[in-house]
């Protein structure tokens, strides 16, 4: 399984706030935000690893040194994209991965500050029922992404509008790479965007009108890091 890591942002909350490291390196109780996200995941079924990550994070803050030294021993591809700079979004930020993901192999995005934990997930991912898994946790909090479903299947999703109290985790899996890539390419062609932005969840309902199914993944414990204020709460507990 293809599994994606788009970590091409610049931090700036965190830099706004103080810090020094950029975000993937920022440790907390004996992790970097990156492992806690990584380690989060079923890597046992992954066989190519691709991150996605700024270029002038190499140049100066030797990103692919850093990842190296933590994920180098296990028994996977590690592949680099070094973007130049940064892009609209997550989904654009993927799309830049697309001669490197092996198409015959399912795909699997995720991000570098949300911590999970989930006995259900690995299950889901292997079952053949479906084409494809988004994770979720309960919130209405309007600043997430959130899925709809009915009678098990995902019927809809949105960006920041709470349609229900699925929100989503920031994991997103395909059965087939190609129909992430269609549909990001897509919205990319035609300029199809939410607040001026690519983002992957809005996605899901281009290939749900072409009868595709999704199926929801509720995590047991989540803690999301992607903000000082956010990393402040995980560290006082």
């Amino acid at each position: 399984m293809n599994f994606v890591i788009p970590m091409a942002g610049m931090g700036s909350r965190f830099r706004s706030a103080g810090y020094l490291q950029p975000k993937w390196k920022i440790e907390t109780k004996g992790k970097s935000l990156l492992e806690w996200s990584i380690d989060s995941l079923p890597l046992d079924l992954c066989t190519n690893l691709i991150f996605i990550a700024l270029k002038e994070h190499d140049e100066n803050l030797g990103v692919v040194k850093f990842i190296n030294s933590k994920y180098k021993h296990l028994q996977f591809d590690i592949q680099y994209i070094l973007l130049e700079e940064v892009t609209r979004g997550q989904a654009e930020t993927v799309l830049k991965a697309s001669d490197f993901i092996i198409k015959e192999e399912e795909l699997l995005i995720f991000n570098i500050d949300t911590k999970f934990e989930s006995t259900s997930l690995k299950n889901k991912l292997l079952d053949k029922g479906h084409d494809g898994v988004i994770g979720s946790f309960f919130s209405t909090e309007q600043r997430f992404s959130f899925a709809k479903e009915i009678d098990g299947f995902v019927t809809e999703t949105a960006e920041k509008v709470v349609i229900s109290n699925n929100a989503l985790t920031g994991l997103y899996h395909f059965k087939r790479p190609m129909d992430f890539l269609d549909a990001a390419q897509y919205r990319l062609d035609n300029n199809i965007t939410d607040s001026n932005e690519l983002y992957i969840a809005p996605m899901y309902n281009d290939l749900i009108s072409r009868g595709r199914k999704f199926v929801l993944d509720c995590v047991e414990n989540i803690d999301i890091l992607g903000t000082p204020e956010e990393l402040l709460a995980f560290e006082s507990f």
